[in-house]
């Protein structure tokens, strides 16, 4: 009930939506312009302290918190798609991988192993699971979704060893799920979205089996935050630079490692050889531009590579499918991915 009065409210001319705000329409470089229904979002999420950062709290503290506020905007279990946690082991512990089967879907069809933000320090299997569900739903895939563990609990490269044990789980194990072994995707939005880039990345030099298409949603590409966007974009929205730099001192216990290509993968000499990718961006995401700055890098080195900003959006957006422009931005990317799988 709350999801649909939530949809109609935030359908309401962009007008009124924008003086209820109490903001000036938002604007960004380039003549972007913020939706309104998102402006609105935003600012009421900052006006409630939504993952805001608090100094004296662990980042233990903090996920319970910021799970606490999604709480109210958790969406039903889509019908028609079923859960099932598998436990699996990794080095020095195991995590959770989440299957999200579509009730019609036909044995050996493609699957995606799905990466969930979070900047490597909170969220989890949970926090994706509506995306998920719609990804099962719209691709006619079986979806995977990773409980990666967590900094700065456990730091770099924990995320992206339990990422490639995951990935190596799933396409041991596709005779018994049920899919295609070489029809294996990755994707992720954010922190996920690099670990789908670095996944692929550190495969490749290893001479590993590689997806079969990755998609990276609004990615972290490069931890030096050295691209316009952040200065631009990097206060007044939900992520901030302040966010970045603790997601960072999270992750890497060592600060040298943000030009590490399996950290930053903008920093690889060589991008030729890496699966067919989609790179999405939002205009109002302080990550644009490393993002674009990447897909341009995978295009010049030959990877088939496309690329699309939703110019009216912000970071996080995928979640936030309240608003017309987020579902039918979620389309669209559905739309671009389907082929490839």
């Amino acid at each position: 009930m709350r999801y649909t009065l939530t949809r109609w409210f935030l359908s309401l001319p962009g007008s009124w939506l924008l003086r209820m705000s109490g903001q000036p329409q938002m604007t960004a470089s380039g003549g972007r312009v913020f939706d309104p229904a998102g402006q609105f979002v935003v600012v009421n999420a900052l006006k409630q302290g939504i993952f805001a950062l608090d100094d004296t709290k662990s980042a233990a503290e903090l996920r319970a918190i910021w799970k606490n506020q999604m709480k109210p905007f958790e969406k039903r279990p889509l019908r028609g798609i079923h859960r099932q946690d598998r436990t699996i082991n990794v080095e020095g512990g195991s995590i959770t991988v989440a299957e999200f089967r579509p009730k019609a879907v036909q044995p050996g069809g493609p699957a995606v192993v799905y990466f969930h933000g979070g900047g490597y320090s909170s969220m989890g299997i949970d926090s994706c699971r509506s995306l998920c569900e719609y990804f099962a739903k719209e691709l006619n895939a079986k979806v995977y979704a990773v409980g990666y563990r967590l900094a700065p609990e456990y730091p770099y490269p924990t995320q992206l060893n339990d990422a490639n044990m995951a990935l190596d789980w799933v396409r041991a194990n596709a005779s018994e799920l049920e899919i295609d072994t070489e029809r294996i995707s990755v994707a992720g939005d954010s922190a996920g979205g690099n670990l789908t880039a670095v996944l692929c990345l550190k495969r490749r030099d290893n001479g590993e089996w590689l997806p079969k298409a990755q998609l990276m949603v609004y990615p972290f590409i490069d931890y030096t935050f050295s691209h316009p966007s952040i200065e631009e974009l990097g206060d007044g929205h939900i992520i901030t630079k302040t966010h970045l730099e603790w997601f960072k001192s999270n992750l890497l216990q060592d600060e040298s490692l943000e030009k590490d290509p399996y950290v930053s993968p903008l920093f690889a000499p060589n991008l030729s050889g890496l699966p067919p990718a989609i790179v999405i961006t939002a205009g109002f995401d302080l990550l644009r531009d490393e993002a674009k700055a990447y897909a341009d890098r995978l295009s010049a080195d030959g990877v088939v590579t496309q690329y699309k900003e939703f110019m009216t959006e912000g970071h996080g957006f995928m979640y936030a499918d309240t608003t017309a422009s987020v579902r039918a931005a979620n389309a669209s990317i559905v739309a671009m991915f389907k082929p490839l799988l």
